[in-house]
């Protein structure tokens, strides 16, 4: 379809409803891709870094063919492994034609050119390759493990360089071949060691927010320290020389290393490497003339080999600082976050020294108020301040998991408060054992559960309580019975259970209503409950029917207490403007000798109940107003 029979078509459509859109997408013919243009500036990159950084290197050549200082390849690995868009075809072409272009610019030979070109070509593969399993979050060499994987990768990278150097310096007729790889070798793992961290820690751009205020504010500061001590230390190393003149530097650098960040302790030790270098093609590091005249390539070989050495050295106690620093830091945060969470509360954590028997107890504002007092006390001043009741049962707990009978240690008890007395739930572990396994330390934590332990009694009580009378109900009086079953077959301890109906209650809510009826209800629970002696639990077990459980009496004792129920009950209650009474029939077994069940033992008190109904003159008695 031609452009105008498009006239009427989607596109025409989506132009005129998107004008926006369109517009990004009828690009100018004259402006690159974006694609494009990026691959263009990392071409430009390539050349332009290699291309200086060459030029740099030869003008501090010394023993010739080699350079004294060889920044381009180290800065080159770095350059590569930052993005990994740059490592195409159309990049390695720029850097080799910058690194011949920058040999023919100093008159050096094709063939010779040709031959340094294939080394350092070598030399920065092999550097890449070692490299390659290094993490995109480990080349900030904040690990030590990758500065010592980038101290590897110096190593490698040198020796592939070393190797192909001398080869190809044997085609042009050196047959040296192990001195030109070792010259090479050790020439370039202290340029690499020098360069490369630097080259991998520099700040990526675009450079945050901020960034040069910080710079000047906090870095320049933390720098001017140790860069003032690098003057002085090589200045002293100008005016003693001698061999052990690199070591005045190792001062300054461990300085930075201890205080700075790592990007400026990879930037001070590149400094010294150059500042030695320098010092020796200048002259101003003065060697023993004896050593120097019998054998100065050693010399200076020895040298650069400190150098990388010291590099390498002082990028890793920087990394092992910030290490250091970052675990502090997310210590501190995870102190921190421990303290808000319990702020407000009365929650804290505790930690018991086994062998020793020493508890520290750490409440919520000691961990508010961040204080490195301990508060460690023996373990025996602390449990005298639970509550009596409960302090076996934690003692008990503790002592359980100690000997390994329990994987955790838990218990709930009371603790002091002011104005009463604190549920608290602890928990603890055991966090490290001696050789033979045995615990040598207990920590945990604890916290209040005061408001749960209310709600559970709460509910604890409404499920064996009469909503109405407050006396215990028919679930509480079964509870009880199998309990009195049990003590009963363990030691033989007898029990009685009365049974009580009310006689004449119907008529009062007939009468009267149900409102009435329950104020009466209300009336003969609490007489019957301040009847009954201790050791008896008087129980509601529905409408006008009570019950008695409690320790074992005697016949004579039983019918005794039926009487004195049946008179407290009998007595008037006022309802309204009159009053009313009820009598009651009482039934009772005993254990064991009339059951020895729950079952059986009901039954035979609603048996005598039911004979005791039978004795009245009246089944139901009326119930008996006045006004």
């Amino acid at each position: 379809m031609t452009p105008a029979q498009g006239s009427t078509d989607g596109c025409s459509l989506v132009a005129a409803g998107e004008k926006g859109k369109n517009r990004i997408i009828n690009r100018d013919p004259g402006v690159w891709p974006l694609p494009v243009r990026m691959q263009i500036r990392e071409v430009v990159e390539a050349a332009v870094l290699t291309f200086v950084l060459a030029v740099l290197g030869i003008a501090t050549r010394g023993l010739e063919p080699l350079a004294l200082f060889w920044p381009a390849n180290g800065a080159l690995i770095g350059w590569f492994l930052r993005r990994s868009t740059r490592r195409n075809p159309l990049c390695w072409i720029a850097v080799a034609l910058a690194f011949v272009a920058a040999d023919l610019c100093y008159g050096r030979g094709i063939d010779l050119a040709a031959v340094l070109l294939l080394s350092n070509l070598a030399e920065i593969a092999a550097g890449l390759v070692a490299l390659a399993p290094l993490r995109r979050e480990d080349r900030d060499l904040a690990h030590p493990t990758a500065v010592l994987r980038v101290g590897i990768a110096c190593i490698v990278a040198a020796l592939a360089g070393g190797i192909v150097s001398a080869l190809g310096f044997s085609l042009l007729g050196d047959p040296a071949i192990l001195l030109n790889t070792g010259t090479w070798w050790m020439s370039e793992i202290a340029a690499l060691a020098a360069v490369l961290p630097v080259a991998l820690t520099l700040p990526s751009r675009p450079w945050p927010a901020g960034w040069l205020s910080r710079a000047i504010r906090v870095d320049l500061p933390e720098l001017a320290g140790p860069l003032a001590l690098l003057v002085l230390m090589a200045a002293l190393g100008v005016a003693t020389g001698g061999i052990g003149t690199t070591g005045y530097l190792l001062l300054p650098l461990i300085w930075s290393a201890m205080r700075c960040g790592i990007f400026v302790t990879t930037v001070m030790a590149a400094l010294v490497g150059l500042w030695i270098f320098a010092a020796l093609g200048l002259g101003l590091d003065r060697l023993p003339s004896q050593t120097l005249a019998e054998d100065p390539l050693r010399i200076l070989l020895s040298t650069r080999l400190s150098v990388a050495l010291i590099s390498l050295a002082a990028v890793l106690v920087a990394s092992i600082m910030a290490t250091r620093r970052r675990i502090e830091l997310r210590l501190a945060e995870s102190e921190n976050r421990l303290a808000l969470a319990f702020e407000g509360t009365n929650d804290g954590v505790w930690d018991l020294e086994v062998p020793s028997r020493q508890l520290s107890a750490y409440d919520a504002d000691l961990l508010a108020a961040r204080t490195d007092v301990k508060p460690r006390r023996p373990l025996d001043d602390w449990l005298p301040r639970i509550h009596p009741a409960d302090r076996e049962r934690v003692l008990a707990a503790l002592e359980d998991h100690i000997a390994g009978r329990t994987p955790t240690c838990v218990a709930e008890y009371r603790w002091p408060a002011p104005g009463g007395w604190i549920w608290l739930l602890a928990r603890g572990r055991t966090v490290e054992r001696d050789d033979s396994g045995r615990p040598l330390r207990i920590v945990g934590s604890y916290m209040d559960v005061s408001a749960r332990k209310a709600l559970e009694q709460k509910i604890e009580y409404m499920a064996n309580h009469d909503a109405l009378t407050g006396l215990a109900n028919r679930h509480a009086l079964d509870a009880a019975l199998r309990g009195r079953i049990a003590d009963y077959r363990r030691r033989s301890a007898g029990a009685v259970l009365l049974v009580i109906d009310l006689d004449g209650f119907k008529a009062v809510n007939d009468g009267h209503g149900h409102l009435a009826g329950d104020t009466v209800l209300r009336a003969l629970a609490q007489r019957l409950a301040e009847t009954l002696p201790d050791g008896m639990t008087p129980v509601r077990t529905g409408g006008d029917e009570f019950a008695v459980i409690g320790d074992g009496l005697g016949a004579g004792e039983v019918e005794a207490l039926a009487d004195r129920i049946e008179e407290a009950l009998s007595a008037p209650i006022v309802v309204g403007a009159g009053t009313v009474s009820v009598g009651a029939s009482i039934g009772w077994a005993f254990l064991p000798r009339d059951a020895e069940d729950e079952h059986g033992l009901a039954a035979v008190a609603d048996a005598r109940l039911y004979a005791a109904k039978q004795r009245l003159r009246q089944p139901e008695p009326p119930s008996r107003a006045s006004a």
